[in-house]
């Protein structure tokens, strides 16, 4: 029983950045949400470029005692964080207009009716999905309030119906690239008795709080890990509480864009538990019991893989992740390897014929290998191979 409800929680930790409400799908009146409902920036940014092309200029202009001293990336924020402040006076509702590349009409507007369905739906997670989420600035406010901060100048002319806090996650061909979550904010408004979707706020930040690790970590941790035969697989292994004790205690404290977000770099713990907390593989000890690998994938995307290699004599570690992109979010490099570990400055041969095995094993042929050593430097390696 112990072993499912791991796993269930698992599940629940791992499929989402925030804590998703019960219901996942939005649901107004008697009318679902599809995916289809939302505008969200693509991987290429490309309609994105064509909306601030389009409306930016005159929003830019309009608040040139906010922006005159900005950046053109604030200036791209300050327009897309707060574009529901725009709408009717400087973006028009309904306004449809054609793609810079000639292929697509562009809008910021969708109906209700076009996107929605009657029946709750299940979420695909090999298509675009999206999951309505808590947002701890908006949740202790009444519907009016969200509105007025959202949208001020909206809601003096249309009726504000909802406003929902969402992650969409767009989805890409299998092992091409990893998917890419957005967080945005939606609201339903009426507009000549049909009811219309509109963004309010791209690319928000929500905040998840993380438990402050009080517990100290077992001081016989690695004589356990060594001799303990409870756990089998990966997904047991990390949810034991001195393992994640261990893993925040010791993985360095660093920050790092390898395309599990879009354009933001995130703290490395945070990838690496979500690599190591996917799919499981099989434990695999030394036969002296001296040397552990545990390994795994990230949940929905299994060719990002992560792994942590212990010598449980010399009380050391060292951690994997398997990635495709580094710094840049538009530069994608398949079979990228990320090393990282505070106790060696060089890789021990053990660790190197390990991760050798288990390569050839996946059928990984590293494009680029970098190491994060305990001199705190990042450094290209060759190939094991």
């Amino acid at each position: 029983m112990k072993k499912y409800f791991g796993i269930i929680l698992l599940i629940l930790f791992y499929s989402s950045e925030t804590f998703a409400v019960e219901n996942k799908s939005w649901k107004f009146l008697d009318n679902y949400l599809t995916p289809k409902c939302f505008v969200y920036e693509w991987m290429s940014s490309d309609n994105f470029e064509d909306y601030y092309l389009k409306y930016g200029p005159n929003v830019i202009e309009a608040y040139s005692n906010h922006t005159q001293d900005m950046s053109s990336q604030q200036k791209s924020d300050f327009f897309f964080k707060r574009i529901g402040h725009y709408f009717k006076k400087y973006i028009p509702l309904n306004e449809t207009f054609e793609a810079s590349w000639g292929k697509d009409n562009l809008t910021l507007t969708t109906f209700l009716n076009d996107c929605s369905t009657k029946k709750n739906f299940k979420i695909n997670y090999e298509k675009n999905f999206y999951e309505v989420v808590v947002n701890d600035k908006l949740k202790d406010k009444d519907l009016k309030t969200k509105c007025q901060i959202l949208s001020p100048q909206l809601v003096r002319e249309l009726k504000c119906l909802d406003i929902k806090t969402i992650k969409y996650t767009e989805v890409f061909f299998p092992g091409s690239m990893p998917p890419v979550a957005h967080h945005n904010i939606y609201g339903i408004y009426e507009l000549n008795n049909e009811k219309i979707i509109l963004p309010l706020a791209f690319d928000v930040i929500i905040e998840k709080k993380e438990k402050i690790q009080t517990k100290l970590l077992r001081k016989d941790f690695f004589s356990w890990l060594g001799s303990q035969k409870e756990y089998t697989n990966t997904n047991q292994l990390i949810w034991d509480e001195d393992f994640k004790i261990y893993i925040n205690k010791t993985t360095p404290e660093i920050e790092v864009l390898l395309g599990f977000t879009k354009r933001k770099k995130e703290k490395l713990i945070r990838s690496f538990r979500a690599v190591i907390g996917g799919p499981p593989d099989k434990l695999i000890y030394s036969k002296n019991r001296r040397y552990l690998l545990a390994s795994a994938c990230r949940p929905s995307e299994c060719t990002s893989k992560g792994l942590i290699w212990f010598d449980t004599k010399d009380e050391k570690s060292i951690g994997l992740i398997k990635h495709s992109f580094w710094d840049n979010p538009s530069e994608y490099k398949k079979n990228q390897i990320f090393i990282f570990s505070n106790y060696y400055k060089e890789l021990p041969s053990e660790f190197v014929n390990t991760i050798s095995v288990w390569m050839k094993k996946n059928e990984i042929v590293p494009s680029i290998i970098r190491f994060f050593n305990s001199e705190k430097e990042i450094k290209q390696i060759k190939s094991f191979f």
